[in-house]
């Protein structure tokens, strides 16, 4: 395609102004893929579930010479969903224009870039982030419904969570977090779960589900039980502005290695580079929950929340 070039290629060598001394040793480029998903689920008709995914690229390029150069590509699966709002690194030379016209705010369409990649440039010495993107991944990887009711002086409450089949089921870490605001210490806890174990934080009033490394092979699992509050006293008790009455929310936190949600990938292969020496290439890639709120649908529920509002 076209392409649009930030620098001209011309001119003699001469060191970058972004560029301090130049590194000795065995030549060595990584790349690591980093995805944080955002969500907030409803379980309601008449509000929307939103979810996000947002890409970031960090390359370290141990090199030698003064202007080596290399190209990275990204690369998506068939099913993959496009990478859109690339913004790159001030050390890439040129773009496909396919690459900067790809915008969340166009519908998307069968005709949407969908890749490779392809970002030249030339490195830094030290860890930088060649790019970052967003992308709208067609469900959002955990899908979850939170009920509470107040009863007298207890909290009914019920979580179901669901896997979806397309991820890939095995985790770092994967817990469900449950806070009560504004109310007193938990003084008593009876509960079920079909999956993992339950930790309860008295003091904090929260409760931690620890689902652990992987769903059960139904991926759906679930929690029920009732929480009572003992009376509101010292100022230790977590306050919210939002979190008044029924409108509450669990709080996912997950970590997923060797994935994307996207199923954007660095192709080793695809890795150029013009320097001396035969570099050794790594890839690593990773998805991680980032403000992934499920709210309690018996009860109003914000749009926004958390680093969301910022």
């Amino acid at each position: 395609g076209d392409s649009i070039n930030f620098a001209s290629v011309t001119h003699p060598q001469k060191q970058p102004a972004w560029k301090a001394g130049t590194y000795k040793g065995k030549p060595q480029v990584s790349i690591s893929i980093t995805e944080k998903v955002k969500s907030m689920q409803y379980d309601k008709r008449d509000v929307a579930d939103t979810w996000q995914v947002d890409g970031a690229v960090t390359c370290k390029c141990d090199l030698e010479g003064i202007m080596p150069n290399v190209t990275i590509s990204l690369s998506l699966p068939t099913n993959g969903s496009p990478l859109q709002d690339i913004l790159v690194h001030p050390c890439v030379t040129s773009l496909d224009s396919a690459i900067l016209t790809s915008s969340s705010i166009d519908a998307m369409d069968d005709s949407a870039f969908s890749g490779p990649y392809k970002f030249p440039f030339t490195p830094p010495l030290e860890s930088f982030n060649l790019c970052y993107y967003t992308s709208q991944v067609p469900v959002p990887p955990i899908l979850g419904f939170y009920q509470m009711k107040e009863e007298e002086v207890q909290l009914k409450i019920t979580v179901s969570l669901k896997l979806h089949e397309s991820v890939k089921n095995n985790f770092e870490f994967c817990e469900a977090h449950i806070p009560f605001y504004n109310r007193g210490p938990i003084t008593h806890v009876e509960y079920k779960v079909s999956f993992g174990q339950l930790e309860v934080f008295r003091e904090k009033s929260l409760l931690i589900w620890i689902i652990g490394q992987k769903f059960p092979k139904s991926m759906e699992i679930g929690l029920s039980g009732t929480v009572t509050f003992g009376a509101k006293g010292h100022e230790k008790q977590p306050f919210d502005q939002i979190c008044i009455g029924g409108t509450a929310y669990l709080k996912l936190h997950f970590r997923i290695l060797d994935y994307t949600l996207t199923g954007c990938y660095a192709d080793q292969h695809s890795v150029q580079v013009f320097a001396s020496g035969k570099p050794k290439i790594s890839t690593n890639r990773k998805v991680i929950s980032s403000d992934y709120y499920i709210w309690n649908s018996k009860a109003p529920a914000p749009v926004t929340y958390g680093s969301l509002l910022l």
